[in-house]
């Protein structure tokens, strides 16, 4: 058996699906997970993950409008969201990301650049004509 390297304790789901299947019961049992099966459809036991699901939706729709992007990009932004939120300091971690929790060593995020910025296409010379923006 090898070595349980993550430090999950417990999984909770509900009983739909292929998370109840003899497969995730053995792969359960043999790291030694604690299975908590959840009743389908129940806000009383999954309203921690229908907070953050809202969540993500409110963040991802104000960036939508702010940059005035089409709704297109909807599924970019909130992949965006999701990247974004698993790299923010949260309570439940004492103030540590969740990124920096799984990984064990300290994020960089220098690479993060700001949302919505404005880039610029280069429009060959031979294209242009001299009452053309020069900017597009």
């Amino acid at each position: 058996m090898k070595k349980n390297c993550y430090s999950i304790k417990s999984l909770k789901t509900n009983r739909r699906g292929g998370f109840c299947s003899n497969k995730f019961n053995n792969f359960y049992k043999d790291h030694g997970i604690k299975r908590l099966l959840l009743v389908p459809k129940s806000l009383q036991q999954n309203g921690m993950v229908k907070r953050k699901n809202r969540s993500i939706h409110n963040m991802a729709r104000n960036m939508l409008k702010t940059k005035k992007m089409p709704k297109e990009f909807w599924a970019k932004i909130v992949d965006c969201v999701v990247y974004l939120s698993t790299r923010c300091p949260t309570k439940g971690l004492n103030d540590v990301t969740s990124q920096e929790a799984w990984n064990e060593r300290k994020l960089n995020a220098t690479y993060l650049k700001v949302f919505g910025i404005i880039g610029y296409m280069h429009v060959h010379e031979q294209v242009k004509t001299k009452l053309d923006d020069k900017k597009k």
